[in-house]
């Protein structure tokens, strides 16, 4: 679900940000999610997940409050996917060329300041009500017992 959310805001964002505010965002945004949401699945699940989780777990400390670790974390995962998304979307822009390093830093630069505080604020808390709300705590069960 979280990265179905993030997926979809920042393709709308991202076109918003090459093409200007229109009436078709949404129907752009539409039309490119499925790629997006394909590649941002893949890369978190098969790269982000399995290092940034590794990293997340060396830098928490007892004494952290739990904001302080969801904060963390979000900036861990935002540096990773921001990095390669804006990595992969740079390809489809503009190729292997000698555009591809400055255009990558600059949708880096344009993506990661808008994702962090979209995860923090608005994404973590809405994907959480949603999620609980969905599967409330302890209607899990684990089938393995």
């Amino acid at each position: 679900m979280f990265v179905c959310f993030m997926a979809f805001v920042m393709t709308a964002y991202n076109i918003t940000i090459q093409q200007g505010f229109t009436a078709d965002i949404i129907k752009m945004t539409w039309l490119s999610f499925p790629l997006t949401f394909v590649v941002a699945f893949t890369l978190e699940y098969f790269i982000v997940a399995k290092y940034g989780m590794k990293l997340v777990f060396k830098l928490h400390k007892n004494h952290h409050t739990s904001f302080q670790k969801r904060s963390l974390t979000a900036l861990v995962f935002v540096g990773s996917m921001a990095t390669l998304m804006s990595l992969f979307f740079s390809i489809l822009a503009v190729g292997f060329s000698k555009n591809l390093p400055l255009t990558w830093i600059y949708n880096l630069a344009i993506s990661a300041i808008f994702a962090y505080p979209l995860v923090v604020f608005v994404a973590a808390p809405l994907v959480g009500f949603v999620f609980r709300t969905i599967f409330p705590e302890g209607s899990i069960v684990d089938i393995a017992k």
